[in-house]
């Protein structure tokens, strides 16, 4: 699916991915449709073999299966996470939500898109997520 973005919504999505900000509140409603276009840049780290995490993301999503992955959050106007890459993790600092649904996507070697499954993610309690495996025989869990 393409959408058209404005440009503060590129801007924030390049801040994010460059892991200068994590969205809160109205920034984070404003910065979506920018994502899930940018890949997790390689940054080492300890228990997320090269991540793109903000200190405090109480959202982290790892890819750990061959295909890239990203997690959209409906109930904020379809802000997506970055593209983690097989091996990276990226992750987010979100407020103002609690309960709410995010849905897991998995890319094709083609660029195609696929959804992986629906989870609920608190803001208080915070998600760690692995996608896992092939496209054809995706998976995920938390960690």
């Amino acid at each position: 699916m393409r959408t058209t973005t404005t440009r503060v919504a590129r801007t924030a999505g390049v801040l994010l991915a460059a892991g200068l900000v994590g969205l809160t509140g109205t920034a984070a409603a404003h910065a979506a449709d920018a994502q899930p276009g940018r890949q997790a840049a390689k940054a080492g780290g300890d228990d997320t073999r090269g991540s793109l995490i903000p200190g405090g993301a109480n959202f982290v999503l790892c890819s750990n299966g061959s295909y890239a992955s990203y997690a959209v959050f409906p109930k904020r106007g379809n802000m997506a996470t970055v593209i983690a890459t097989p091996g990276n993790c990226v992750g987010l600092k979100l407020t103002g939500e609690s309960k709410e649904k995010v849905v897991l996507y998995g890319i094709k070697p083609n660029g195609s898109s696929f959804k992986i499954a629906t989870d609920t993610f608190d803001d208080s309690d915070g998600e760690r997520i692995q996608t896992l495996n092939n496209p054809g025989n995706n998976d995920w869990k938390t960690f």
